[in-house]
Parts: C-alpha cells; sequence; structure tokens
C-alpha cells in the first residue's frame, strides 16, 4: 500500500485528487494529514479536528466495475468500514444517512466520497475520512462531536488505526464487488433511526414518518403516517429535532 504522509495540508482529497490528475497510482494510495486545515463534509460542512490527535485521510480507488447510477454503493462500503472499526469500543455504531458514522447520537466520523466517471461508470474515487480518535474536547459549532477517547477515557496509537481501517474498507470494497447485495443488507442494518417515528421538514412541510430504507442511487426512503412512500436525496430533507 502506498502511503504518503503530510505534516499539514489543505485538504487530503484536494492533496490526492492534484495528485491523480494525469497520471495513475496505485489502487489504494493514502494520503494522510496530522493537520488539515480546510477539511470538509458533505455540502458546505467544515470537518474540526485538533492537530495530531485524529486520523484525517483519503484514499485512491478504481471501481470501474460499478455503474455510474449505483454509484452509492461506494459510500455505502467505505461507511461500513469505518463502522466496523469503531464497532470495536462502542455501543450503538450506525450510519447517518448518506454516510457519517455515529456512536450513539453522536458524531465520530465523517466521509466526503468523490467520483469521477468516464461514460457509464465510475473510474476513479477519491475517498476522505475523518474520524475523531484523541481528541479530548471539541470546541467548533457542531453539535455532537465525541471520539474513541471521550468514549473509552484511553488513548489510540494512531498509526494501528489507520492501518485497521484501511483493511476494513479494503474487506467492505471486495463484498462491494462480490456480493453488492450483503452490502446493502449490512448498510440499511446500520442506519442511524432505521424504523423510528421522526419529525421531518422538506420544502418547509412537517410531516411524520420513519425511515424504511435507502434504494440503489442513494435515495433516502421514508413511510409516512399514510402510509405513503417518499425518497429524498442528500439535503433534500432533514430531521426536526424537539
Amino acid at each position: 500500500m502506498n502511503i504518503i504522509r503530510l505534516q499539514q495540508t489543505e485538504s487530503t482529497n484536494r492533496h490526492l485528487i492534484q495528485l491523480s490528475a494525469g497520471r495513475h497510482l496505485p489502487e489504494e494510495t493514502v494520503v494522510v494529514a496530522d493537520c488539515q486545515t480546510e477539511g470538509r463534509g458533505q455540502g458546505s460542512n467544515a470537518w474540526e479536528s485538533e492537530s495530531g490527535k485524529n486520523l484525517t485521510f483519503s484514499i485512491l480507488l478504481y471501481p470501474t466495475f460499478v455503474k455510474g447510477a449505483e454509484q452509492f454503493g461506494i459510500s455505502k462500503a467505505v461507511a461500513l468500514a469505518v463502522c466496523d472499526f469503531v464497532a470495536q469500543y462502542a455501543d450503538s455504531v450506525t450510519v447517518k444517512w448518506p454516510n457519517d458514522v455515529y456512536a450513539g447520537d453522536r458524531k465520530i466520523t465523517g466521509i466526503l466520497v468523490e467520483n469521477f466517471m468516464e461514460g457509464a461508470r465510475v473510474t476513479k474515487t477519491i475517498a476522505g475520512i475523518g474520524v475523531n480518535i484523541n481528541q479530548e474536547q471539541f470546541v467548533g459549532d457542531a453539535p455532537n462531536p465525541v471520539s474513541l477517547y471521550q468514549i473509552t477515557s484511553r488513548y489510540f496509537d494512531l498509526e494501528n488505526c489507520l492501518h485497521r481501517i484501511l483493511q476494513r474498507i479494503a474487506d467492505r470494497y471486495l463484498q462491494l464487488r462480490t456480493t453488492p447485495e450483503t452490502l446493502h443488507n449490512d448498510y440499511i442494518r446500520r442506519l442511524y433511526r432505521f424504523n423510528e417515528w421522526k419529525t421531518y421538514c422538506a420544502d418547509g412541510e412537517r410531516f411524520e414518518a420513519r425511515i424504511i430504507g435507502v434504494n440503489r442511487y442513494g435515495m433516502l426512503e421514508l413511510r409516512t403516517a399514510d402510509n405513503s412512500i417518499r425518497t429524498f436525496g442528500f439535503k433534500e430533507v432533514e430531521t426536526i429535532i424537539p
């Protein structure tokens, strides 16, 4: 495995995108940084990570076996891989759709998957992953972060954690290639607040619904109180916290 280590970078995703532009790097090339100054989450979200305390890295994949319309499978594989790792130390580890990893009701991992297409297939993926490991406190405006240290009251060896997560990614990536239906079923079983009645808001409308699944295109499926099924893309619906 080709691991590139940086003391500091704006974004490991951006760095790896630039490195891989115009040349073929080995699959599973990883860029890991002690400090990421402009780490991003989904959309416009920022990612808080104290320098030297957590894992911030990106991995390069070539999932040419994945159709563009089904590219959400890559996000499922990466999110489940991190779940597999975190679940060794925390209870109630789930994936908050589309791919944040939660321990209980607190966010421990942010993931940003960027796919590159040629025709109808994905040719390259860069998955950026931030895992809160040894950070003792958070000072940003994120509402619910948590670290492994806060959960377990002990510090972790970051290098060991990195290699264990990378192995989990390799395992789930193989599952995506060979048994995608099993991967999908694992993802559904890990969904945060699956089948729980909650209040949602979409286009200014509030309604009661429960998560019943995520379709092959990555759309969230909700069953409403009148037994109808509604589907939403990312940022099209939000949960109303009482």
